[in-house]
Parts: structure tokens; sequence; C-alpha cells
């Protein structure tokens, strides 16, 4: 009978190939997604998690490349590729020692000088084999088996933990910004470390130490009929699944730096409009206002009928001021309010981001025309969220381009994607152009705006939604997640 471990023993070159394959590119994707002037804790700690990755990439390459090289090579080359082999590894679990406590340093300010621990950890390595390879005169192939499994113990054991500690308390603090999925990346990712601590730091080669004579690969194929290397693969694979979705931190992090910068630039732009009205408009009205009720004091006794007819006419000019001052007031709040209408929709798309793979743009083009109101702005969030709801499960989309756009006296939202789209013709002529549609007429009629949709098979979807500004119009409240049938 054929088992696993015959089947794998045959195949061991691809499966040393995919294994390196995988932590190759976890440190490269790691180290290309770094952002050096990232405020957040998580980015200080990356490089050695890209170096650890790619270096340890390498050394299982090293497992194909050695046997290969020996066919040609001399006996004495390729002693000492075995050699730089050994060190290849050693110096990848350095690196994944100090991406550990470089993790938990933020954590714990008053130890700084754990940083230097994983180098003080490698020099005992290095000086331990030295000395065991000449008291001892080991054969190479032993000397390399008790140096391998003395990296795994000192060097990838503790740092696969630490790794996973950190990666919690990132997780812990992640959770506080309201960056729930991003949190449950990186506990992911801190499970898949201390998986691999058992599975890569503590199981090691057969070697005559302990415990490495006890708990070994041998052991284990026997218990499992599995290799080790199997179970490091899926450890990779998983380690390489969750640090990379974990990364989209960092693009969050840009999309709120843009957005803060964009709000920035719409409140200067505010202020330096509402003062230059301010300073053209109402205080040249007041400052006139008083001029004209000085030349009605002069006039009280002798022309009381003429300076009645100025403080009547001051009056008009005071409520016509008045009347200024309360369209800066709504200005403001008209403002503030898109500002919350724009937050919600790049929530929307960031979550969008991060629960999918798609690519997705915002774009907020024009000045306010009107202040939308609370429910106008829960509804409007609704329909949003129902058509990027209705593009993952339905249009098989690669990018989606959300707008929110200012036109006059119009308020217009828009969701294009570039999907299989439908034919839209067929679907009102069915009757039931789907729940999710019907619903977003509804709300769409409840903020007194018109829906607008264009789609053809093989040409995407299109939603457009136009909101005409009305000041005083009500609207209609819906509890949340309640169903409208129409």
């Amino acid at each position: 009978m054929v088992t696993l471990t015959d089947v794998l023993e045959v195949n061991w070159v691809i499966l040393y190939f995919v294994y390196g394959q995988v932590f190759f590119v976890t440190g490269l994707v790691t180290g290309l997604q770094w952002r050096r002037q990232s405020n957040l804790a998580l980015a200080r700690p990356l490089p050695w998690l890209a170096a650890f990755g790619i270096a340890h990439g390498f050394n299982e390459w090293g497992y194909i490349f050695i046997p290969l090289q020996a066919v040609y090579l001399a006996d004495s080359v390729v002693r000492l590729m075995i050699i730089a082999h050994l060190l290849l590894l050693a110096v990848s679990f350095f690196f994944l020692f100090q991406f550990g406590v470089e993790l938990i340093l933020p954590g714990l300010p008053r130890y700084r000088w754990l940083r230097a621990v994983p180098f003080g950890v490698l020099l005992l390595w290095a000086v331990a084999v030295f000395l065991r390879g000449t008291l001892m005169q080991d054969p190479l192939n032993v000397l390399i088996a008790i140096g391998d499994g003395w990296s795994r113990y000192i060097l990838c054991l503790p740092g696969s933990i630490l790794a996973g500690v950190g990666l919690l308390y990132q997780a812990r603090q992640v959770r506080k910004m309201d960056l729930g999925r991003i949190a449950g990346y990186l506990t992911g990712a801190a499970v898949a470390f201390f998986v691999y601590a058992l599975a890569g730091g503590l199981l090691v080669p057969t070697a005559p130490i302990f415990p490495a004579n006890l708990f070994n690969y041998s052991l284990l194929e026997q218990t499992v009929q599995v290799p080790a290397p199997v179970f490091r693969s899926i450890c990779g694979l998983a380690m390489s699944f969750f640090v990379v979705r974990s990364l989209d931190i960092f693009q969050v992090e840009t999309d709120h730096r843009i957005a803060e910068m964009r709000r920035e630039q719409l409140l200067a732009a505010d202020r330096e409009r509402i003062g230059r009205e301010l300073h053209d408009g109402i205080i040249q009205s007041i400052y006139a206002t008083g001029l004209r009720l000085d030349e009605a004091q002069h006039l009280v006794v002798e022309n009381p009928s003429l300076a009645q007819q100025r403080i009547r006419a001051v009056m008009d000019a005071l409520n016509q001021t008045i009347q200024d001052i309360r369209r800066y007031i709504f200005d403001l709040r008209a403002a503030e309010q898109g500002r919350e209408l724009e937050g919600v929709l790049e929530r929307l798309v960031q979550d969008l981001r991060l629960d999918t793979f798609l690519e997705v743009d915002l774009e907020v083009v024009g000045q306010r025309c009107c202040w939308l109101g609370e429910q106008q702005v829960a509804h409007i969030t609704q329909i949003a969220r129902e058509a990027l709801s209705n593009i993952v499960q339905h249009s098989e989309a690669h990018h989606v381009c959300v707008k929110l756009g200012y036109r006059g006296s119009h308020t217009i939202i828009s969701v294009v994607d570039d999907g299989k789209g439908v034919d839209l013709e067929a679907l009102a002529g069915n009757g039931h152009p789907g729940h999710g549609i019907a619903n977003m007429q509804a709300r769409a009629h409840l903020v007194g705006g018109e829906l607008v949709l264009q789609s053809e098979p093989g040409q995407g979807f299109g939603l457009e939604l136009i909101i005409p500004c009305h000041d005083k119009e009500a609207v209609n409240e819906i509890a949340d997640g309640e169903e409208i049938w129409v």
C-alpha cells in the first residue's frame, strides 16, 4: 500500500520548492507593503519578518539546490555549502526571534535591553556548534543535525512564541481602532506562529541530543504517517495568508490620511469663504446700519418723522443681516453633514476592500449644495451598502468605483462596476427585479430622490442615486434591518 509519506518522498523536490516559495513570497510581500513613515506600532518590526521569510525561503530551497550541485562539485565545496546552509537556517530564525522581540517591546517600555537578546542567542548557538564540532569530532552530518536542532530550540521556538504573543497584542490594539477584521487576521497569524513553534521549533530532525533523540521527525512520521515538512508548509501557508491580509492596515491608514487631508481642505475652503463673505457682507452691513442709527439719533429732535423712517430702514437692514447669518449657519451644518456622508461612504469602501480582493475607488467631486438630514444619510447608506453587497454576490467584478458628486442643486451617489452586468429589460419583464433593487428604489423614493440603473450583459452594472435639495423635507424613518416590499 502506497502511503502519503511514500508519495511525498518521491516528490520531495516539489514539497521543498512549495514550502520555500510560501516563506519567500511572505517575506517579499511584507517587505513591499512596509511603510517607513507609518505611525502604526506594527510597522517597526515588519522588516525583520520580511527578512525571515526571504532567508527561510532560500534555506528551504537549499535542500533542493545542494544535492543537485553535489553531483558536479568537489566534496570540499559541498561541505562549505552545507555549513553555509546551516548558518542561513540559524540566521533566518534569528530574524524571526528579533521580529517577536520587536513586537512585544511596545508593551514593555522598561525592557529595551531585550532587543539585544536574539543576537546574543545567535552568538551562543554559533559558539556551541563550533565547540561541539571541535571537541567531539562529530561527523559533518551529525554536527549539522545537532546545529539544526539547537537553532530550532533556542531561536525558532522562542521567536515563534514571542511573535504569536506580539501579534495578539497588536490585534488588541487594532481592535480598539474599530478595525475588527484586521484584528481577526492578526489573531489568525498569531495562532499560525504558535503552531509553527511546535511544528518548526519543537519537532526537529533526529540528532544525538535531548530532546531531539525522542521528539523528532521520525516519531511524527511513524505516528501520523505525514512528513514534518508538510505540517510546516501548512503553517507557512496560514502565516502567509493572515500576515498578508493584516497588512491591509497600512492601506487603511493611508485612506485615513487622505480623507483627513480632504476634510482639512474642505474646512479651510469653508473658513476662507465664510470669512470673506462675513467681511464683505455682514460686517459692512452692520457698519452701514450703525451709521444710519447715528444719523437717526441726530434727527430725533429736528425731524422725528424722518428719524422714524431711518429707524425702520435700519430694522429692515438688521433683519436681512440676521437672514444672512442664518444662511451661513446653514452652510456650516451642510458642510458638516456632507463630511458625515463622505465618512460613511469611506468606511463602506474600506470594509469592501478588506473583505474582498476587489479594487475599490472612492471619489468626491463638486461643492456641497444642501444639508442632508440624519434619516436621509441613513437611507443613502443602506442603498450604497446594498449596491456593494450585490456587486460582491452577483457581479463577478474586479473594479468598483463609488462617486459622491454635487451638481447644482442635486446630490448624486453612483456605484459602477466592471462585472458581467444584467439585462435590465428582461429583469423588469419578469416582474421580479429582486428584493435588493426593490429596497433601494423604495429608499430612494423616501428621500425624495431617483434611482437610475444602467447595465447590459457583459458591460458591468451602474447605479446612480439623484437627490434634489429639499431643505425642509421630512424623511420617513425606517428601523434598522426592516425590509421594504413594493
